[in-house]
């Protein structure tokens, strides 16, 4: 009997052995697989990108940016080929260029230099009881002096000494109970208190100057570095990621000296300035665009007689491609169109949509195929890093939680991210509204078309106050979006209609066009029931503007329909070396590099325009590149061009080290 159980045991044990290595095989087969899967993709994919393949993007007119203001002879010439071809600096509300002039931080008079010390207003007693007090190990130890005859500035003076002499080292609160009022004095035990000196203010503004990396990517690096939340960092305006980009930041109790000392590649920060009061989003009255067009393939009299056309009758006020994202396939206007309809599945589907018109890193475009050939977020997840901070991570971690729920998964997103989706549609709205606008009534202002009556005026009604806990929220990606929000509704200018009597004196340039929104007036006249068409066609309700959830309500505003440029200087310089940096940034500055010093080159083969112009806020200086060259902005577009030159260098290369192999001596 105990023979045939010790045999079913036996074999009972041979069977869960067997099973658990069949398991343990399979979770390994799948494990390489993955792996080797992983491998293979980035294989193929470094394979094909190390053959410059360029991505077509999304064409101008897919985003209605059809029209131009001139009808002069373009030239063709490459763009953004340097980082130093392409220079952003913001411009305060003053009118003051903002540059990064100087790394040094300022000097700051210790708070008890302010003050003399005068010990003998606290009798020697209490001095030696705060001593013991210090050493003890007992942390609730309190020494009390009485105050009760002293008024308020007897007090004060006896808090500053106390501090004066200890520092942050204690703490010192008044009380009062029943008829005696006293001081209480103990060992301050919290190691991050933060104790601001009184004659320092509060904000720290400084400049700061980055280059290959958007504001926001910037923010998270410093806060990583600082170990802070970003929202603990303001700005008055967002920058381009393809440029070199100086602005104003802000951040609260903290020391230039920590910022000094932090070392993040592609960033530089500079002249710290303390101030009583925080920067604010809008806070510019514009930016500073210098701009180095290389390689330009047109006569000297062509490219004057485009420079004075765009000095004197401007250029269309188009939004330009960076609106709406680099892919054709899934433009981010598609994804704000979704969002407005409340069909989060869709929304969801296109942000997971594989896309081979656009450069990603291999493991997020692995991802996406993963997630759209399985729909198993669990499997897309393990091509992503756990640390992983994209759209795609979010979006298939809350998958994973609750693969239904969409509208949960579009929340995980930050909010600033999700308001991009919305504002690209009303951009490419109104991108379609002006460029039907100019093919049907040319320049000319039309009776119902809206003007701004007073730029200083704003409309009554203000966005409601967001609730006290969302504004302060500790969430990064939440702050910043609902500020901007509320100032966007508070700074919109009060417009009104051009009537019969006001039409002849109105000016093209006084004409602004509405961003569709719930809480925007509309044309007057033929050109206002477009925006319903528009709308309608796209399966969009004026209701589907308005949500009760903010994130998702979309107030409008207007913008100009044509613009001009201010402070136009421009000049066409000769080279013959196409890499040539022609213009320095501020981080050349900084470091005291010099140019090139420009010489007189008879058989120079390569000419080159390098301009500067000032622009309004949210002002794209592509579109009025566009308006001078009558060329596409694409980034592709101008990749190509480059690619082209790069290959005839190389031609020219090869050809030249041929001639040597043949006649060695040099002659032929």
């Amino acid at each position: 009997m105990e023979n045939e159980v010790k045999k079913k045991s036996e074999v009972a044990n041979s069977i869960l052995a067997k099973f658990q290595q069949f398991n343990k095989e399979k979770e390994e087969a799948s494990s390489h697989k993955i792996l080797d899967s992983k491998e293979k993709y980035f294989e193929q994919y470094k394979r094909k990108h190390c053959e410059d393949v360029l991505h077509d993007g999304i064409p101008e007119e897919d985003v209605g940016i059809t029209k131009y203001v001139s009808s002069n002879a373009g030239f063709t010439g490459i763009l953004k080929h340097r980082f130093t071809d392409f220079q952003v600096h913001e411009i305060d509300p003053d009118g003051k260029l903002v540059e990064l002039t100087s790394t040094s931080v300022p000097e700051v008079v210790p708070e008890d230099n302010l003050f003399e010390v005068d010990k003998s207003i606290i009798s020697e007693d209490i001095w030696t009881k705060i001593e013991e007090t210090l050493k003890s190990e007992n942390n609730d130890q309190i020494v009390e002096i009485d105050v009760t005859n002293k008024d308020k500035n007897e007090r004060t003076l006896i808090h500053k000494t106390l501090k004066g002499v200890y520092g942050t080292s204690i703490f010192s609160n008044t009380k009062s109970k029943e008829d005696v009022t006293v001081i209480q004095v103990g060992k301050s035990t919290k190691k991050d208190r933060v104790c601001w000196p009184k004659n320092l203010p509060e904000f720290l503004h400084f400049t700061l100057t980055k280059l290959k990396m958007d504001t926001t990517h910037c923010v998270c690096l410093l806060s990583k570095k600082l170990r802070l939340k970003a929202n603990c960092f303001t700005y008055a305006g967002t920058k381009d990621r393809r440029a070199i980009t100086t602005q104003r930041m802000c951040i609260k109790r903290k020391r230039a000296e920590e910022l000094e000392q932090l070392s993040i590649r592609g960033i530089k920060i500079g002249n710290y300035e303390y101030k009583s009061k925080s920067l604010r989003l809008g806070e510019l009255s514009g930016n500073k665009f210098t701009i180095t067009v290389r390689n330009l393939e047109a006569e000297n009299n062509i490219i004057e007689a485009a420079m004075d056309s765009l000095n004197k009758n401007g250029f269309v006020n188009y939004f330009g491609l960076q609106r709406f994202g680099s892919s054709a396939i899934v433009p981010t206007f598609a994804v704000g169109k979704a969002i407005l309809m409340r069909n989060w599945k869709l929304a969801v589907e296109l942000i997971l949509k594989p896309r081979t018109d656009e450069k990603c890193q291999p493991w997020i475009r692995q991802a996406r195929e993963a997630w759209w050939e399985t729909r198993d977020s669990g499997k897309s997840l393990k091509f992503l890093c756990r640390n992983q901070h994209s759209l795609e991570f979010r979006v298939l971690k809350a998958l994973k939680q609750n693969s239904s729920d969409y509208h949960g998964a579009l929340l995980n997103i930050p909010r600033n991210t999700l308001m991009l989706y919305l504002h690209s549609y009303q951009s490419l709205v109104w991108n379609q509204i002006v460029s039907r606008r100019i093919e049907k009534f040319k320049f000319e202002p039309q009776i119902g078309d809206l003007v701004v009556i007073n730029t200083d005026a704003t409309h009554d009604e203000v966005l409601n106050e967001p609730e006290k806990e969302e504004m302060t929220e500790s969430d990064e990606d939440g702050n910043q979006e609902v500020s901007e929000k509320i100032e966007e509704v508070r700074k919109r200018p009060i417009v009104q209609a051009l009537t019969e009597e006001t039409v002849s004196s109105a000016s093209i340039y006084d004409i602004v066009y509405p961003l569709p929104g719930h809480d925007v007036e509309y044309p007057k006249n033929e050109i206002g029931k477009w925006y319903k068409e528009i709308l309608q066609k796209d399966g969009i309700s004026e209701e589907d503007l308005k949500s009760n959830n903010k994130i998702f309500s979309l107030y409008g505003t207007y913008r100009k329909a044509l613009d001009k440029v201010a402070n136009l200087e421009w000049k066409i310089v000769e080279h013959n070396d196409f890499d040539e940096d022609l213009v320095l940034s501020d981080f050349d500055k900084v470091e005291n590099k010099e140019l090139k010093k420009e010489t007189e080159v008879s058989d120079a083969k390569i000419k080159s325009l390098i301009m500067s112009i000032t622009l309004p806020p949210s002002t794209y200086a592509t579109m009025v590149l566009r308006e001078v060259m009558k060329t596409n902005t694409s980034v592709s577009f101008h990749a190509s061009l480059t690619k082209n030159v790069q290959e005839a260098k190389r031609l020219k290369t090869s050809t030249e080290s041929s001639k040597e192999d043949n006649y060695p001596n040099g002659y032929a």
